[in-house]
């Protein structure tokens, strides 16, 4: 049953890597909808080392959407497609203060209406700065959740629905960061290491190599 194996595999996960989490780090919305924003494509590691300079500048989306982006992008140089994320940033926080008030919202409806804001950012968002019920998909959940046949679709937002739909949704922020933990350590993307992960029993790719 798709519903035990699911059962068996998060409670493996859980007990594999009980500190899983999310990496960023981040002390309000605003700041994690930004740390967000510059870790697409990027480590985050890399985005941690850049943030703390990034708010003592800008704290919030008020100062942020007053900076020329050329302030934004010097300090945020160092990380890939920099020049874009800074336009993001300001055009972002320029429609917070026109739209909302300069406050980050709580909604999926309103949050991808930001610019730079997808459904995998929003959802990030609404799960760990609001704990709203959401299931962001990146590139280790989604890689994860079709090695283990939790999934079948190749787009993320359809990885997501599929997901959701098999996840109870109470349990839907913790699996995020226990699928992300099993990716980014063992279920990785060139050279998986199935002969340590926790749930290979439960997982098509390693039963049919």
């Amino acid at each position: 049953m798709v519903e035990d194996k699911v059962s068996y595999i998060l409670n493996a996960l859980e007990g594999a890597f009980p500190d899983a989490r999310l990496l960023l780090n981040f002390r309000n919305p605003f700041e994690l909808l930004v740390a967000t924003i510059l870790a697409a494509q990027a480590p985050d590691e890399r985005v941690n080392q850049i943030t703390p300079h990034l708010f003592r500048r800008f704290p919030d989306a008020f100062s942020m959407a007053e900076a020329s982006t050329g302030e934004i992008e010097e300090l945020i140089k160092t990380i890939s497609y920099f020049r874009q994320k800074a336009r993001f940033l300001k055009e972002m926080s320029r429609t917070m203060v026109e739209q909302f008030e300069g406050k980050v919202p709580a909604s999926l409806e309103e949050l991808v209406t930001l610019p730079g804001v997808g459904r995998k950012t929003a959802n990030v968002v609404l799960a760990n700065a609001f704990s709203v019920p959401a299931f962001p998909v990146d590139t280790h959940v989604a890689r994860v959740a079709q090695r283990l046949g939790l999934a079948r679709s190749k787009s993320a937002d359809k990885i997501e629905l599929e997901l959701c739909a098999r996840i109870p949704r109470e349990r839907w922020i913790r699996a995020s960061h226990l699928l992300g933990f099993l990716g980014r350590q063992i279920c990785k993307a060139k050279k998986p290491l199935c002969e340590e992960c926790p749930v290979a029993k439960w997982c098509d790719f390693f039963q049919h190599k």
